[in-house]
């Protein structure tokens, strides 16, 4: 029986489309593999400098009897800046630069703008010293003008009954900044008015009295944290015993809290020239100390030593110190022999840490049993290559500068002026400290040398007066790291 004409035209009809697929199929696979296939590359991350911006940097203001001192004597305030690049464009508030090393007899502090021509950038050595020979504020301040930062640490100061601590906050940038503070004290993190938020509107400074938050703490520490931006941070103490001037100071940022810190410049002299000892029966209330914070919620076990001339020796009873959480500690310097040294302090846990300098003078009133004094602090400090120093010699100041190695192999950094007149190539043995002769002409430096050495530097300020408190007065001024490198960030392109 034979099908009907209709379904065998279906049935035909079906087998021409699969056969006409088929062929597609085959067609489709031929062109695959006898035509060029689309080829494609691995995308990855492609680094592209980006323009440079201007350099900026705050130099501090000169202190401001923040502690209410009475009997106030007429300072003598400067602010030197010395550009890095002849031909670039300096601005130091509103006021344009023309020289290569301009002097200002003032200390009123402010934004310095550094820009190099054809956005190379570029920057500048300043610092701001104020001495007072006399008076409730005697004592020598000399600090540099610093770059900003989003995250930055100061330990230092005191809150104690008459004493003054003012954290100064500028914003450089064009926006408000909100900068969020952790004031550590001898028991712990101590709480600020507002929960320690401050806003900083664009272009202005604000002070913060860290005695506000009502512990009358000897012992203080901080970390500044700006959202929105960054921020400049230095804080000026100041501090009377009774009637009797007990030094000032400005400090500016050190090294974060890390588990192996070196303080340099730490420059000890005779027992009773640093308040060790009394003398005709009057004591100081000062005397030199290692601070220590623990900003870590579990206790810290913190070892200290000293790098010198002739190595690095632990310092007696410091080997294996207890910081609780929160805490700052002081550990005493007394009985160290006079001597450059630096400090290296080692933890199990990340810490921060300075060095409280003191340089003692008479008996300041009569029979008041107090010995006048003035202090200076020294903070931790990264590797001193790729950064600047100033060494001031203006108004009878005298600078040493001092270099620490602490690594376990010898390392090599450059000494330039400035100007790029004068060089020196200075070998630092390991665990060594030693003071470079510096010509008496040159007063910023430039260092430089290879990466990864541990070569830190200071520069040590002294000066001496007379009056009715004679004798030394001293200040630290510390690296500052090329602010140029800053200032350029490299874009990633995906």
């Amino acid at each position: 029986m034979s099908l009907p004409r209709r379904k065998l035209f279906a049935i035909a009809g079906r087998v021409a489309s699969a056969l006409l697929l088929l062929a597609a199929v085959l067609a489709l696979t031929w062109w695959g593999t006898g035509s060029p296939r689309a080829t494609s590359q691995n995308v990855t991350a492609t680094a592209v400098p980006a323009p440079a911006a201007d350099v900026i940097y705050a130099c501090p203001a000169a202190p401001n009897n923040t502690i209410g001192g009475i009997d106030l004597d007429e300072p003598t305030a400067s602010t030197t800046i010395t550009a890095l690049d002849a031909d670039s464009t300096l601005t130091y508030g509103s006021e344009s630069l023309e020289d290569a090393t301009t002097t200002f007899d003032t200390a009123d502090g402010g934004i310095l703008t550094v820009r190099a021509p054809g956005g190379q950038a570029t920057g500048a050595v300043a610092t701001v010293t104020t001495l007072t020979a006399g008076g409730d504020l005697r004592g020598l301040s000399a600090a540099p003008c610093a770059a900003p930062a989003s995250v930055a640490w100061i330990v230092g100061g005191s809150a104690a009954v008459g004493s003054s601590s003012e954290l100064r906050l500028t914003n450089p940038g064009l926006t408000t900044v909100t900068a969020t503070i952790h004031l550590y004290g001898s028991t712990g993190e101590l709480t600020l008015p507002s929960s320690g938020q401050v806003a900083v509107g664009a272009g202005e400074t604000v002070g913060v009295l860290l005695e506000a938050a009502g512990a009358a703490d000897d012992r203080l520490a901080l970390s500044v944290e700006a959202d929105g931006g960054v921020l400049i941070p230095a804080l000026v103490t100041e501090s009377l015993d009774g009637e009797t001037p007990a030094g000032v100071d400005t400090l500016t940022a050190g090294a974060a809290p890390a588990t192996d810190l070196t303080i340099p410049g730490v420059v000890l002299v005779e027992a009773a020239a640093q308040g060790e000892t009394e003398t005709d029966g009057a004591d100081s209330s000062d005397s030199p100390a290692v601070r220590v914070v623990n900003p870590a919620e579990a206790p810290a076990t913190v070892s200290i030593s000293l790098i010198g001339a002739d190595g690095e020796e632990d310092l007696p009873g410091a080997t294996a110190v207890t910081v609780d959480p929160g805490a700052v500690f002081d550990i005493s310097l007394a009985g160290v022999d006079p001597g450059a040294y630096a400090v290296h302090v080692t933890s199990d846990a990340t810490v921060g840490a300075a060095v409280k300098l003191v340089r003692s003078a008479g008996e300041y009133p009569d029979r008041s049993g107090a010995l006048a004094h003035d202090t200076a602090w020294v903070q931790a400090a990264a590797d001193a290559a790729g950064s600047t120093l100033a060494v001031p010699r203006e108004g009878g100041l005298d600078a040493t500068v001092v270099l620490t190695n602490s690594g376990a192999a010898d390392a090599t950094v450059t000494l330039t002026s400035a100007d790029g007149e004068w060089t020196d190539e200075v070998t630092v043995p390991a665990t060594t400290t030693l003071t470079p002769r510096v010509p008496d002409e040159v007063s910023a430096l430039v260092i430089t040398g290879a990466g990864g050495q541990q070569v830190s530097a200071a520069a040590v300020v002294t000066t001496e007066v007379s009056g009715d408190v004679p004798g030394t007065l001293i200040s630290v001024l510390p690296t500052v790291p090329d602010a140029a490198a800053q200032s350029s960030r490299n874009l990633r392109l995906y």
